[in-house]
């Protein structure tokens, strides 16, 4: 008895020096290193290691801005991470075209794996017609605004053209009250307004054509209509919007401060987070108005974010294993439990299992008639160079319409000539 219990002990001792001996080290990075979303990282590596004994994953984070420089550093040396978030568009589109990003087509395709997702929120990551990656959260940018204050300034509709936003802000503003607060520090916030109006202004065709660095011109008239009317916001933004981050914006949107605020639908979780209980009982959301351009007036600003893996990547099984788990059903259930973003898993919840808030924003984006990215994600990284500081000058009122599109279009030109 006890000789058998030997050898059991030594054979399971054997059994886990070999997973040891075998396993290997996945590198993966993400953008959020903040309180609440580390730890939801942390324990869905966790569970995926003890369900996956021969992989160890080694957790890296870097915010926003820094993320987006580290990224552009190192991939393509020893330090590219295995497994990496990314924005879809041209910011991914660049590492495509350069190699450096793993092709998953066949995976997706050959296994069923595709049929998980709705297919909007990974259409995303294709380019020519092949896929490159999977949506870890879905998104899309509304205006959310507080009714008590319409109600205090006798606002009683909700805006549903360019016109009706206006007369809206100019009531709001005759009550004393600040009508939309505006945090443009960082200027991709100025983009989500910008890359609407420019979708809504000119044809689509046109539009499309430009965002292809290869292409684009931008001499189309609609961009410094789209311009014209962002000039219109600005007397009823608060007070120097260069000099705030978006999140301070938040914050005093839902301290009263203002009656509007054009957010991501990611942003819902701080309602119930940060916001006062007052706040959180009397907010509404309205999506972007029908400006009466030539683009399509039917879609919605945004699009999901995800994960790709290194073309460079050592462990290509493992990593597909790893992104197949961070971006799938058990993990989709727990993003929203612990954090709050819902990924594009198909039917991941019903209706009765989400906050009214949470499942009215996500059927606006899946049921857009199309999304239209994020114009700093869209662009090629010298273009949106020239074009943010650009439009952080209009901001400021320090240039005009026709002066920013002007630099635009040398930035294109310049860009257009290397393709």
């Amino acid at each position: 008895m006890r000789r058998g219990l030997f050898i059991l002990i030594v054979f399971a001792i054997l059994i886990s020096t070999f997973l040891v001996a075998q396993q290997v080290e996945l590198k993966f990075l993400h953008r959020w290193p903040d309180p609440i979303n580390q730890p939801f990282f942390e324990n869905v590596v966790k569970d995926f290691e003890a369900l996956n004994p021969d992989i160890k994953v080694n957790i890296q984070a870097i915010s926003n801005d820094p993320f987006k420089e580290k990224i552009k550093i190192v991939l393509g040396t020893s330090e590219a991470p295995d497994v990496f978030f990314t924005w879809p568009g041209e910011f991914t589109n660049r590492f495509i075209r350069a190699g450096r990003i793993m092709d998953i087509t066949d995976a997706l395709v050959n296994t069923g794996w595709i049929d998980d997702f709705v297919y909007s929120q990974l259409e995303p990551f294709m380019y020519e017609g092949r896929f490159y990656g999977t949506p870890y959260r879905i998104d899309g940018k509304v205006f959310m605004y507080n009714r008590l204050l319409f109600e205090k300034a006798g606002v009683d509709f909700v805006p549903e053209t360019w016109e009706e936003l206006l007369a809206a802000c100019e009531k709001l503003k005759k009550a004393g009250i600040t009508p939309i607060f505006f945090g443009n520090e960082q200027p991709w916030a100025i983009s989500h307004y910008i890359g609407t109006l420019n979708q809504k202004s000119v044809p689509e065709d046109v539009w499309l054509k430009d965002l292809d660095p290869a292409k684009g011109t931008w001499d189309h008239p609609g961009y410094v209509e789209a311009l014209k009317k962002f000039v219109q916001l600005i007397p009823y933004f608060n007070q120097f919007p260069n000099a705030i981050k978006h999140a301070e914006a938040r914050a005093n949107f839902f301290a009263g401060k203002s009656a509007m605020m054009y957010v991501e639908i990611v942003e819902i979780p701080y309602i119930y987070r940060d916001a006062p209980v007052e706040f959180q009982e009397n907010w509404g959301m309205f999506v972007f108005h029908d400006t009466g351009g030539p683009g399509n007036q039917k879609y919605l600003t945004g699009y999901p974010e995800g994960f790709v893996i290194s073309a460079d990547t050592k462990y290509p099984e493992q990593s597909l294993r790893f992104l197949k788990y961070l971006t799938g059903r058990e993990a989709g259930r727990r993003e929203f439990a612990e954090v709050g973003y819902l990924n594009g898993i198909k039917n991941l919840f019903d209706k009765d299992e989400v906050d009214p808030g949470t499942w009215d924003a996500v059927q606006l984006v899946l049921e857009a008639e199309a999304m239209a990215n994020w114009l700093d994600s869209s662009l090629h990284a010298r273009i949106w160079d020239v074009y943010s500081v650009q439009l952080q000058m209009l901001v400021d009122g320090v240039t005009t319409p026709e002066k920013v599109m002007q630099e635009v279009r040398k930035a294109a030109d310049r860009v257009r000539a290397e393709f």
